[in-house]
Formats: structure tokens, sequence, C-alpha cells
């Protein structure tokens, strides 16, 4: 064991931060007891400035570049082509997101009319009995539902009419809150992304003249290794992007010719969305899979009377499974070890982690920026680990100097003791 832990100084150093992150929680509590309602507003106003700025920031890593290509290849003025390339990414995020939700509205009205064209009438009729006692277990707990119900029991009144009137504002004033916040989202984060790009230098320069002056080389010094350790991630991702769709677009091109109804503009459209999907962290390929599948098994079920067709379908959907499955190990045996781990060095157990605690902080998006932000934590440690290093190799020049120096000292002191 290593007596320099637990030194005396050491010991009161940890015991310092002990108490000084005890005091700080015990008081946060306290205040959230006192004035949680004031807390809430403010957590909720940093969060609708923290995270477009967040988004926006990971994303100029992809759009910087595309501006500089713009600039220096076109010839087009800076700031002209920072807009261009914002909206040309804008563009992709709106298209891919219009092609995904028709997707997913084409397929489930085709799912549920295959469904219904299956069932009975009276298992029909028994599924709505189902679904109608679902919804309303569901309005049994709300608030809105009780007053109605006490409404027609006891009559109207005016405190029972502005109660109901309450809660279909409270009801309604949330959601034109989390709208609002969502338009505030998508509002800001081109702004932020404009400025990020091209004053990028600028912003986090002025942002590390808040820090001390004692700890501002470190702030700068940590600043440049996260802004290269997300340049490598993405870098990385990219490539692994263009893999998985190259992959995809070749094995759901080949089912195509012998799939009648999946066509090559599907087996196009599917790898995009599996090569899109894999941007979130082992979930995101399994549920990128979803996309084909459910296509495949809406075809099986509109064509199962059909006796030319037969289990096709169903082959179909065991052969995109098969070559996910393939994809997967290649991807986690030698894809990813030497593109994302060379890149980025995160260990799995880590990537999981970060997926769970930035998931449950900011949500999908957090799910997104898991990796990045697990890789700049991870510079950050690396950091104070080389500067304890360098402390300790200064530490241990010095005794080497002292002991030198002592030796010489006893040296002069025995040729004195001979000479006399």
């Amino acid at each position: 064991m290593n007596k320099n832990l637990f030194t005396r100084e050491k010991l009161i150093t940890y015991l310092l931060i002990v108490s000084i992150i005890s005091i700080s929680l015990i008081g946060i509590y306290f205040l959230g007891l006192i004035s949680s309602t004031i807390l809430i507003r403010i957590f909720g106003a940093i969060s609708a400035v923290l995270i477009p700025f967040v988004i926006a920031f990971f994303l100029s890593f992809i759009i910087g570049p595309i501006s500089i290509w713009f600039h220096e290849k076109l010839k087009i003025n800076r700031t002209i082509s920072i807009i261009l390339a914002i909206l040309l990414g804008v563009f992709f995020i709106l298209g891919i997101l219009f092609i995904s939700i028709s997707f997913v509205f084409s397929q489930l009205n085709a799912i549920l009319t295959s469904l219904i064209n299956l069932v009975s009438n009276a298992s029909f009729a028994a599924i709505l009995v189902e679904v109608t006692e679902l919804i309303s277990n569901y309005l049994a707990n709300n608030d809105i539902s009780v007053i109605v119900e006490d409404i027609a029991n006891n009559g109207a009144s005016i405190e029972r009419v502005f109660a109901l009137l309450g809660s279909i504002l409270i009801s309604l004033t949330n959601i034109a809150s989390s709208i609002i916040s969502v338009i505030i989202v998508l509002a800001l984060t081109p702004v932020f992304m404009y400025y990020l790009i091209k004053e990028k230098t600028l912003v986090f320069t002025s942002i590390s003249k808040v820090a001390p002056k004692g700890i501002r080389h470190h702030v700068v010094e940590l600043g440049k290794r996260s802004d290269l350790v997300i340049q490598r991630f993405f870098k990385g991702q990219g490539i692994m992007m263009i893999i998985i769709f190259t992959y995809f677009s070749v094995t759901l091109g080949i089912l195509s010719f012998f799939v009648d109804g999946f066509s090559i503009q599907h087996a196009l459209m599917f790898a995009i969305i599996m090569a899109l999907f894999n941007l979130v962290p082992y979930l995101g390929a399994w549920l990128g899979l979803l996309a084909p599948v459910v296509f495949l098994l809406t075809l099986h079920l509109e064509y199962q009377g059909d006796p030319n067709v037969g289990n096709l379908y169903l082959m179909a959907i065991l052969f995109v499974v098969i070559i996910h499955f393939i994809e997967q190990g290649l991807e986690m045996s030698i894809i990813q070890p030497n593109v994302i781990g060379r890149e980025v060095h995160i260990h799995p157990l880590a990537v999981l982690s970060s997926l769970i605690f930035f998931g449950g902080v900011f949500g999908f998006v957090g799910v997104l920026l898991a990796v990045p932000l697990a890789g700049t934590i991870r510079a950050f440690i690396e950091y104070f680990g080389e500067l304890e290093e360098k402390r300790k190799k200064e530490e241990n020049g010095i005794e080497i100097i002292e002991d030198k120096e002592i030796d010489s000292k006893k040296k002069v002191k025995m040729k004195k003791k001979k000479t006399v």
C-alpha cells in the first residue's frame, strides 16, 4: 500500500473535500425544501439554454468542415458558407425526420389494415373493449376525470366548473410549455451553431477568462483536449456510418432482386436509416433493424393469403436478421476497435454507464451525445492524472537534488577532516 496516500496533509485534504461536498448536498436539499419552485424554474431556464448550446456544440464538428469546404473550395464568403452549411444540415435532418415519420405512419396503417382484415368481428370487438378499458383506467388517475365524475354525480356548481376549467388549463399549459421549449431549442441551436463555427476560438477564450488566473491554463488545455476527442469521435463515427451504409445497401440491394415489393429504393432508404441509428451506441443498431423487419412483416400480412408468395417474406426477415448479426459481429470485433476504439479509447462499460446517466439527464439528446461526453470526461481524468505524475516527478527530482547536496556536503566535511 502506498503510504503517501495517507499522510496527514492528504487526510486533511480528503476530509475537507468530503465536508464541502456533504455541506453542499445538505444545503441544496434544504434549499429545495424551502424554494423548490424557484429551483425548478432556475434549472429549467439553465436547461433551456444549455441543451441547444450542447447540441450546437457537437453539431458544429459536423457542419464546420462543410462550411470550410464551401469557403475554401467554392470560394464563398465565410459567413455565407456557414449559413449554407447550417441550412444543408437542417434540410438533411428534416428530410430524414420526414421520411422516418411518414414510413412509421404508413407501416402502422398497413399493419392495422392487415390485422383488421385477419381478425373476426368478435375478436375485433374484444380488442376495442380492452383498449377502452385501458383508456378508462388511465383517465381514472387524472384529476379531470375525478372532477367530471363529481359534476355528474353531484351536479354542476361554480366551484366544480372552475375546478374543471383549471385542470384543463393546467394540462393545456403543460402541453404549450413543452411545445414552446422545443421551438426554443430549434430556434437557438442554429444561432449557437453559427457563432460556434465562426468564432469558436473567441467564444471559448471568453469562457476560459471566467476561470481564476491560477487555473486558467488548465481550462484552456482541457478545452483543447476535449475538442480533439470530439473531433476524433465524429471522424470515427462518420467512417463507421459509411461502412454500415455500404454493407446494408449491398446486402439489402441483393435481397430486393428476389422479394416483390422490396425495391432497391427501399434497400437504400433502410441502409441510410440503419447507418444513422448507429449514432446511438448499442441500442441504435437494433432500433434500426426494426425498419426493414416491420416493412417485410407488413408485406407478409398483406400477401398472406397469396399461395404464390408463401413464406417468402418470413425468409426475407430471417435473411435481414442474419446479415444484421453478421454486421454486428464484424463491427464489434474489427470495425469498432479499429475505428472508434482507436479514435476515442473508451471501455464498453463506460459507454453503457454514460448512456444511462446522460440519457437520464438530457433525455434522447443525452443518449446521442453520451460517447463524446464520456470521451471528454476521460480526457479530463487523463489530464489531471498527468498533472499528478508530473508533480510526483518534480518532488522526486527535488529529493534527489537534496540528497546529492547532502552527499556533497558530507564529502567536503570528510576532506576537511583529512586535511586537519
